[in-house]
Formats: C-alpha cells, sequence, structure tokens
C-alpha cells in the first residue's frame, strides 16, 4: 500500500531561490507542451500522446534544465488531464479542455530516483544542465517536522509550493495487512446530515452524526462571506485575500480532523466486532444535474465524499479489512425488508415507512441495510430477503465542537 506523509522543508534563501526558478521551469515546460498539443489537435485533430510529446520536448531548453524524470512528469501529468477531459466530454460537451498556467505559477516537481531521504533531510539531484548553469549538483534541505517511517521505503516525492512555504509529499511503500475473511459485513451508507450510517449482518447499528460537520461548514461560510462583502467593497476586483485564504484553511483542517474522527470510528468498530468486509455506497456523479435548493445545493457541494471513502479505503487496508465498493442506486427508496421500491415510502429526512409490509425505520439505516443487502446478493452469500431485526442505532458524535 502507498501513503503520503506530508512535511514541512525548512530551506535557506539560496534554496528558495533554486526552487522557485525549477518551479517556474516547470510552469514553462508545461504551457508549451500544452501549446504544442493544442497546434496538433488544430492541425490532425488528434492530440498527441505524453511519450510522443515526451520526444518532441527533448531538446526543449525547460525540458533540459529540470531533472529528467520531473521533465517528464510534467508531460505525464498534462496528459493524464488530457483524457480526464476526454472522459468528462462524454457527459458534458461544455467541457473545457485543459488550460495554461499562470505566468507566475510555481509548479509541482516529481522525484523518483532522483531523491534521497538521509535521516531528516531530503536530497535532490540536479539535472547536469542546470548543474553547469547555477553551480550546483544537489538540493539537500532540512526538515521542519521530521516524522519517522520506520522500515518503510520512500518510493516519490512531491515538492510543492503552497501560500509561501515549502512542502514535500513523500510516497511510502507500507506493508498491508492481509485480510482473513469471514462472513461478518459491514455496509456503510454516505450522507450529509448523518455522515455515515453503518449496519452489518448481526443486527449493529450506528448513526456517526454529521451536525458537528454542518456546524463548522456554516460557520466559516458565514465569516468568509463577511470578508467577502467587505473585500468586494473596497476593492472590486478582487476576489481573494489573507484572511480568506487562513478561514478556508481552517474550515479544510477541522473538517479532515472530523471526518477521521468518524471513518476511526467506523474502522475500529469493525476490528471490536471480527468485521473483516466493510461495503461502502458508491457517490460518483453523485453532485451532477442535482439541483435542491439554494441552501441544500450548498451542502451538497462542500461535502467531501471522496475524501471519506479514501480514508475509510486506507484506514482499512492498514487494518486488514476488505473494502468494497457497490452501486447504491435506489438505496434510499427501496425498502430493506420486502425489496418494494416507492420514492413516497421516505416521508421525510429521517423516516422510512413501507406501505406495503409496514416496516417503519430510519431512512439512512434503510439505505445501509440495502447495500448490504446488494452485496450479498452480488458475492452470492446465502440470506433471506432481511437481514435480520436491526437493533435501535447508536448515534456517534463529534464532542467539544466549537469552530474558530
Amino acid at each position: 500500500m502507498k501513503q503520503t506523509i506530508k512535511y514541512k522543508l525548512s530551506v535557506t534563501a539560496e534554496q528558495d531561490g533554486h526552487l522557485r526558478r525549477l518551479g517556474y521551469y516547470a510552469t514553462k515546460l508545461y504551457n508549451t507542451d500544452n501549446w504544442q498539443r493544442r497546434e496538433a489537435w488544430d492541425k490532425t485533430g488528434k492530440i498527441p500522446d505524453a511519450y510522443a510529446q515526451k520526444k518532441a520536448l527533448n531538446k526543449n531548453q525547460w525540458f533540459k534544465l529540470l531533472p529528467s524524470q520531473t521533465a517528464q512528469e510534467v508531460c505525464f501529468v498534462l496528459s493524464q488531464n488530457y483524457k480526464s477531459w476526454y472522459k468528462l466530454r462524454k457527459k458534458d460537451d461544455k467541457a473545457n479542455p485543459p488550460m495554461f498556467r499562470k505566468k507566475d505559477m510555481l509548479s509541482t516537481m516529481s522525484f523518483y530516483q532522483q531523491f534521497k531521504m538521509i535521516g531528516n533531510k531530503i536530497k535532490l539531484s540536479m539535472s547536469r544542465r542546470y548543474a553547469k548553469e547555477q553551480g550546483i549538483k544537489y538540493l539537500e534541505m532540512d526538515f521542519a517536522n521530521w516524522k519517522p517511517q520506520g522500515s518503510s521505503i520512500a518510493k516519490f516525492c512531491q515538492i510543492i509550493f503552497d501560500k509561501g512555504k515549502w512542502y514535500a509529499h513523500v510516497v511510502y511503500d507500507v506493508a498491508e495487512a492481509i485480510p482473513v475473511l469471514n462472513d461478518k459485513v459491514k455496509a456503510v451508507d454516505l450522507g450529509i446530515i448523518n455522515t455515515a450510517v453503518s449496519v452489518d449482518n448481526g443486527g449493529g447499528a450506528v448513526v456517526y452524526s454529521g451536525k458537528q460537520i454542518l456546524a463548522i461548514q456554516h460557520y466559516f461560510n458565514k465569516e468568509k462571506s463577511k470578508v467577502t462583502s467587505i473585500l468586494t467593497k473596497q476593492y472590486p476586483k478582487r476576489h481573494s485575500s489573507r484572511v480568506l485564504r487562513i478561514l478556508q484553511k481552517k474550515q479544510n483542517s477541522q473538517i479532515t480532523h472530523a471526518l477521521h474522527i468518524h471513518s476511526k470510528g467506523i474502522v475500529q468498530d469493525c476490528t471490536n466486532k471480527g468485521i473483516k468486509t466493510l461495503v461502502c455506497g458508491d457517490v460518483t456523479d453523485i453532485r451532477k444535474d442535482k439541483n435542491i435548493g439554494h441552501v441544500n445545493n450548498q451542502k451538497l457541494h462542500s461535502w467531501s465524499f471522496s475524501k471519506f471513502t479514501q480514508q475509510l479505503e486506507y484506514k482499512c487496508i492498514k487494518a486488514g479489512i476488505r473494502f468494497v465498493r457497490v452501486n447504491e442506486a435506489y438505496s434510499s427508496q427501496e425498502c430493506s425488508s420486502c425489496g418494494i421500491r416507492r420514492k413516497s415510502n421516505r416521508k421525510h429526512r429521517g423516516l422510512y415507512v413501507c406501505k406495503s409490509c409496514g416496516i417503519r425505520i430510519n431512512a439512512d439505516v434503510n439505505g445501509a441495510r440495502n447495500i448490504l443487502n446488494k452485496y450479498l446478493r452480488d458475492f452470492g452469500i446465502s440470506m433471506s430477503r432481511s437481514i435480520g431485526i436491526v437493533a435501535m442505532p447508536l448515534v456517534a458524535r463529534i464532542q467539544n465542537v466549537c469552530p474558530c
């Protein structure tokens, strides 16, 4: 399993100058590559792949000034951006191709074999041309906060400039715990008011409340709105400020921390009960073409579904639990007891009442049971239509939430 650790770099003025120069070169190379691809598109109707572009740019000055693997990664990143654009065009014909980067932007620099982790330092190798022009073969920098990784092996590194500071994102190879599967399964239904609702085939149910996370979002959205209102009155053409960036950083940090609490709780519950399979509803494209009102749209589009799912997945892998995604289409409309699908059965946000079998159940618990039922059917695991009587769900809340 790959795990990324973020380190803050402690750089000297000279090292900062070298990193800024390399980031500038990476931006120039990205824009040159993008321009050539668009030229080829206009002439032939096709865009060259990364390997063809790498050959075309092999003698370019920006390509030569960057370490070889760093320069190649710039081409591969742009190629991946174009592939994402092709895929998006099938769903949205108005999708724009990858844009050019701003001239003053410092692009991310990627290193594979051309870096070493030596104690609490990172050593980056420069290209021959850069070493000749600048008189430096290596950049060796200290970490502001070193996080030892034991026997894990550093395989990949990205140097990133963020808000005036330099960071190293180092990817490590981490040994995976091999899951020893059994017949115990837990399903998770993701939501907004409730971050997640889990149901296992032993009848246990837990509701992970998202009200505390909504409180964080509401507080920071209100504070950012106040700052934006003042900013636009004083500077009509400005859309950002230092205060807005600080507020956004705090909001992201607090929400990420809250999601970690819930994802850790779900995986820990699996470990305590000896559950070796966690099934999660796939919410890909959940936002597309959704219009559920101004307030609810804001909640939906600011929710971190992908981040929460990723947290669950890597924590499951570390704990030796198999993680599975299943399509959760119609899971909120279908009765988990009799299988009748009727949209009107969901009376309001928290209650599901089936007109056929008469079951009254928490709507999110019903959705989680449907995800569990679907997994059991798809994998041919013996089951009745109902997975049994579900106990009164426990409610897990994040305590002492005080956005600030």
